[in-house]
């Protein structure tokens, strides 16, 4: 394969910054500037007037470039030649100050007469006239310098009263944003003006002093700015003073180490290397320092002309001038502005007070209908909203909201004028009153809230000890307590208070003293007693009980209670367990299906296979009953066709895939069925008057019946 050259990057594009400002320099200082076509951009002929001559030493001069040839009849213009530092010189003595005014492209008064429009007042004593106003354009020469050298020129401008004015793309706290640029370039020279005797006198100027004051405002913005980019600045240098600091560090650091015990058995070395370090180290720090200096070069005075229309507002009550001016270059239009926010208004209305308030700051008295700014104090009322000034409104002592009449009134209880906010009403006797005199009822409303209550409604409960409006007397006591305390007796119907009423020991319902009685066997208070059958020995519920069997009323002594499910078994009706003869509950303890005989709980089991409790003597060593074993051994075959079981929504579905055979026992109707790769199901029905249930349906392959057996 051809190897393949590599291709020299090219060179750059020629910089003629330098000739074009050259050319533009003399251009605009109104000397002729001659180029020579075959030359390009190398070589330049300029033709000076007098003033330029007298400053260059000649009328006319021959300048080459950079990547000319010398010539003996052409300077060399360049950074820091002698031609180029002569130009910079007349540069800074005529950029020092200049005084310039801007075009009136805006004329005609119909804009200033349109300008406002009158709301509730009319216009008199109308004077316009034309003036002018001056712009001051500062530029400052910013110079950040630490280990290079960095400079910056800004320009601020303001105006007469020391204003900072918004330049197009800037924002400031200027109204409107001039583009200060297209102004200077339309800006024309003030020529000096002569007087009567011939005397050329330069432009009236603003006192030095407002001068003086307007450089060192200007000054404070430059400064914010010089602080601003101070920060990117400083993070540019600290990157590369770490380094410097990096590279003396491991620089001193290798020459310690190297020096041997033996050469220096003091440490002097090895201390003048460490001293020489801190040394470097610190002046590399104040040489890598920033230095901001900000320096004034030059500053601007533009006149600006505009147009006044000064006129007297009067509504009858308050006259009040105003004032409406124009700038003549811009078009711009200054209106008054608003008493409360500032703003410049179009629609211009007087207030009650003689304010210039915007269509935002304008509100109407509700109870007066005067129109009143915002800053003369309009609040809205804090029950109505509705907008009330000063003099109509009345000011709450709760919340120091300024209410309307119709929503504050005088408190029953202190006496203090209340806005209807702070104020609530007495559910029990309507009146109107401060918050903080009414108590919440301890009885809830009939909607299921919380009411408020006055002091002299309130009553202090002496059962609850709380306050109430919803109180009743106690028929026994006679002493009034709230509706939370009183009781009804469901067994005379009286409403009795705490103390008078005792609780039913079985449910819990509350009865009166009056019908309660005590229990001469655990002397404890009972609604009603009970006699038992067999002594006829009287006692309440818990000791009378109903046998659970027979349902005979007996004693503790011919009844025995179960403590397990806590029923009440009569001498006559015990069971006891067929294997350890322990008291088992007939109503609780089910017979076992398989013998027909009661145990207790631990001498019954379940068949793993059935899911049926049996007695653990029916109860095989793998935990199969009798009955599913005696079922797979010798059961009944039973065609597919007669299985009871067939509309079963579970069971039905597994009657054509195992072969069924039946077995029972007391208590159920237990079918066996073999499918394929000895795999079984077992249905269980419980039998019963209704031809029986479906109690259990079991699938199991193989595998789990041999887990089953060995108890896995």
């Amino acid at each position: 394969m051809p190897r393949r050259t590599k291709r020299a990057p090219s060179a750059p594009p020629p910089d003629h910054t330098l000739f074009e400002f050259t050319c533009e320099y003399f251009a605009q200082l109104g000397a002729t500037v001659g180029q020579e076509p075959s030359a390009g951009k190398l070589r330049l002929d300029v033709l000076l007037p007098d003033e330029l001559a007298a400053h260059f030493g000649r009328q006319h001069l021959g300048l080459r470039f950079q990547g000319a040839e010398p010539e003996s009849d052409r300077e060399l213009v360049a950074h820091g030649s002698r031609v180029f530092d002569q130009m910079m010189v007349l540069l800074d003595r005529q950029s020092a100050f200049t005084v310039l005014r801007a075009p009136a492209r805006h004329r005609g008064g119909e804009a200033l007469l349109t300008a406002v429009r009158p709301v509730n007042a009319s216009v008199g004593r109308l004077r316009m006239q034309e003036q002018s106003r001056f712009l001051f354009g500062l530029t400052w020469r910013i110079t950040y310098r630490a280990d290079d050298k960095r400079q910056e020129i800004y320009t601020v401008w303001l105006d007469e009263a020391g204003g900072r004015i918004a330049q197009t793309g800037e924002q400031s706290v200027a109204a409107h944003a001039l583009n200060l640029t297209q102004m200077m370039q339309d800006a024309e020279w003030i020529a000096p003006e002569q007087t009567v005797d011939g005397e050329l006198l330069p432009p009236k100027l603003p006192p030095l002093t407002q001068l003086v004051r307007l450089a060192e405002r200007a000054r404070s913005f430059a400064v914010y700015h010089a602080d601003v980019r101070c920060v990117a600045h400083e993070a540019e240098i600290l990157p590369r003073l770490y380094k410097v600091l990096n590279r003396l560090t491991t620089y001193y650091q290798q020459q310690i180490d190297e020096v041997r015990d033996s050469s220096d058995p003091d440490g002097a070395r090895r201390r003048a290397l460490e001293a020489d370090l801190q040394r470097k180290l610190a002046e590399e720090v104040e040489n890598h320092r920033l230095r901001v200096q900000v320096e004034l070069i030059g500053y601007v005075a533009l006149e600006t002309p505009i147009a006044v229309a000064e006129m007297t507002l009067n509504n009858g009550r308050h006259e009040v001038a105003i004032r409406v001016q124009q700038d003549r270059y811009s078009g711009v239009i200054e209106r008054p502005a608003c008493y409360a926010c500032g703003t410049q208004t179009a629609a211009v209305a007087l207030d009650r007070n003689g304010h210039i308030p915007c269509d935002a700051c304008a509100h109407v008295c509700s109870a007066c209908n005067e129109l009143v700014c915002t800053a003369c104090g309009v609040e809205p009322c804090p029950v109505c909203a509705a907008e009330i000034c000063a003099d109509c409104g009345r000011t709450c002592w709760a919340c120091g909201g300024r209410t309307c009449a119709e929503h504050i009134g005088a408190c029953p209880a202190c006496g203090d004028a209340v806005c209807h906010g702070c104020q609530g009403t007495c559910a029990a006797c309507g009146v109107r009153q401060c918050r903080s005199h009414l108590r919440a009822d301890c009885v809830m409303g009939t909607a299921g809230t919380v009411e408020l209550i006055c002091p002299r409604c309130s009553v202090r409960c002496p059962g609850c000890q709380q306050f109430s409006a919803h109180t009743g007397v106690c028929d026994a006591s006679g002493q009034r307590f709230c509706a939370n305390c009183l009781v009804l007796c469901p067994g005379c119907g009286r409403t009795v208070g705490p103390g008078f009423y005792h609780a039913d020991p079985i449910d819990g319902t509350l009865y009166c003293a009056a019908c309660v009685v005590e229990c001469p066997a655990c002397h404890r208070v009972a609604t009603s007693l009970g006699v038992c059958d067999v002594c006829g020995v009287e006692g309440c519920a818990s000791c009378v009980a109903r046998c659970v069997t027979c349902g005979r009323r007996v004693c503790a002594v011919h009844g025995i209670g179960i403590p397990d499910c806590q029923h009440v078994v009569c001498n006559r009706d015990l069971v006891g367990c067929a294997l350890c003869e322990e008291i088992v509950c007939p109503a609780c303890t089910a017979e076992c299906a398989a013998c027909g005989v009661r145990v207790c709980a631990r001498h019954a089991a379940v068949c793993s296979q059935c899911g049926q409790e049996y007695c653990i003597s029916c109860i095989s060593a793998g935990s199969v009953c009798r009955t599913c074993v005696a079922v797979e051994q010798s059961g009944k075959v039973v065609a597919r066709d007669h299985l009871p079981w067939l509309n079963h929504a579970e069971a039905g579905p597994l009657a054509p895939h195992y072969q069924w055979r039946q077995g029972g026992n007391l208590g159920y109707d237990i079918y066996w069925g073999e499918g394929r790769l000895a795999s079984v199901a077992v249905v269980v029905v419980r039998r019963g008057d209704d031809g029986g249930r479906v109690v259990r349906i079991q699938r199991m392959s193989a595998l789990d019946r041999l887990r089953r057996m060995l108890g896995l």
